[in-house]
């Protein structure tokens, strides 16, 4: 049996910051290829525009570059939700599992865990909910998400945890709490 010391779960907080969508570099990827493909229509057409006729085609090989980022980006989404479901499907989708020990089988973050599973709920993938006095994952209890009135979002890289001292709702996610407890029963942020 693995065993944890309770201060592992210090800094459990949903953490979007290696697990994330990939349309912000399509976009930039997609800047660059406009610029590149105007600089070619400027320069057939003799417009003289900022010299962009000149050196504006280069931008074609970053663009390439960015774009492979992108998909590289969408394939590692990919695994990680695979990795992930296949590790729920060994479990049959039911029963209850610290989130750690997840992290620790599959060889991944607890905190980019957090951020798939969010990802495969939101999808409709899997259920489950998180126990608010000892964290654990309940596979197969679906929750429904209440959002707070006065819930702000955090900002989206953070140094340290959110204080959470006086608050009926999740820092992390807004989910409104109804009782007390250790950890948000909809994302399982420490709180």
């Amino acid at each position: 049996m693995i065993t944890m010391s309770e201060d592992k779960y210090r800094n459990r907080y949903v953490y979007k910051e290696t697990y994330e969508a990939a349309i912000g570099t399509f976009a930039v990827a997609i800047v660059f290829l406009f610029v590149a493909i105007l600089s070619l229509v400027f320069r057939t057409f003799n417009i003289d525009f900022i010299g962009l006729d000149s050196w504006g085609y280069w931008l074609f090989i970053p663009a390439f570059f960015i774009f492979l980022g992108g998909f590289s980006q969408l394939y590692r989404n990919y695994k990680y939700k695979q990795v992930v479901r296949s590790a729920l499907a060994q479990r049959n989708f039911q029963g209850s599992y610290k989130l750690e020990h997840i992290a620790l089988e599959i060889g991944m973050k607890p905190k980019i865990l957090l951020s798939v599973l969010l990802d495969l709920r939101a999808k409709g993938i899997i259920k489950y909910n998180f126990d608010p006095e000892s964290g654990k994952i309940n596979l197969g209890q679906p929750i429904a998400y209440q959002p707070a009135a006065e819930y702000v979002p955090p900002a989206k890289k953070l140094e340290q945890p959110l204080p959470t001292e006086g608050k009926k709702y999740c820092v992390y996610c807004g989910h409104k709490l109804e009782t007390g407890g250790n950890f948000c029963p909809n994302c399982g942020s420490n709180l």
